[in-house]
């Protein structure tokens, strides 16, 4: 099967369009940023009342960069549907015809995922993690959490858990495009364990704590997202 026409072009035609990609992904981070920005006021007010204890200001500009780094988390937050269309337009030119139709359906989903990924980790993780980082100040050990810290832990947390529930989509393609079968994933089972602790050993903070508390869940998305490759894969060989 032929790649597509369009995907042809010198080395210096796709380091333009990537270059164009790249600006449009910046300007959209920063446009929805500096939106979310004019009204940090209230997004700040609003996350430093969920910590668990009082958050204090360790420099004059302390406050000044926990308002940007919210506003910048909600801007990623908020662009990524536009971040995962412009990847999807660049790589696109380059693959198959049944490559294209496979990543645009999970390019969709893509967007809805990441969001998903970050509730998940405001409304399920984030407290539990919270408690549990709490919970080892004992002794002599007394909190005092700067609220830069604390905003950039939580936006962290955030990013973090909408880039990794990617998984699924990863899974899907894999299988859609005939790159890898299901059975051979399930075969693998324990290597991909393996894979997933490294992942999120490299995501996360440096404390095992954080994560085990990402791997689990992106475990329980790949078995889930291998139970819909089963059933997508019997239903293409079905029709094949």
């Amino acid at each position: 099967m032929a790649v597509i026409p369009d995907g042809e072009g010198s080395f210096w035609d796709h380091l333009e369009e990537f270059r164009r990609r790249i600006f449009v992904m910046v300007i959209s981070v920063g446009l929805l940023s500096a939106t979310a920005f004019f009204f940090s006021r209230y997004l700040t007010n609003f996350v430093t009342s969920t910590s668990p204890c009082d958050l204090v200001a360790l420099a004059p500009a302390e406050a000044v960069t926990a308002h940007l780094k919210l506003a910048v988390t909600i801007g990623i937050i908020l662009a990524s549907p536009i971040l995962l269309f412009q990847i999807w337009r660049f790589v696109a030119p380059g693959l198959y015809l049944t490559e294209r139709k496979a990543v645009v359906s999970v390019s969709v989903a893509g967007a809805f995922l990441f969001i998903g990924g970050a509730a998940f980790a405001w409304f399920v993780m984030r407290a539990p993690a919270l408690l549990l980082f709490q919970s080892f100040e004992t002794g002599n050990i007394h909190g005092a959490w700067s609220v830069s810290s604390y905003i950039g832990f939580i936006g962290s947390f955030l990013l973090i858990f909408g880039a990794a529930f990617q998984l699924p989509l990863a899974v899907l393609f894999l299988t859609k495009t005939g790159i890898i079968e299901p059975a051979t994933l399930a075969v693998y089972r324990r290597h991909v364990v393996v894979g997933l602790l490294i992942m999120a050993a490299i995501l996360t903070p440096p404390d095992p704590l954080t994560q085990v508390m990402l791997a689990l869940p992106l475990y329980i998305l790949f078995e889930l997202s291998l139970i819909v490759a089963r059933i997508s894969f019997r239903k293409a060989r079905s029709a094949a």
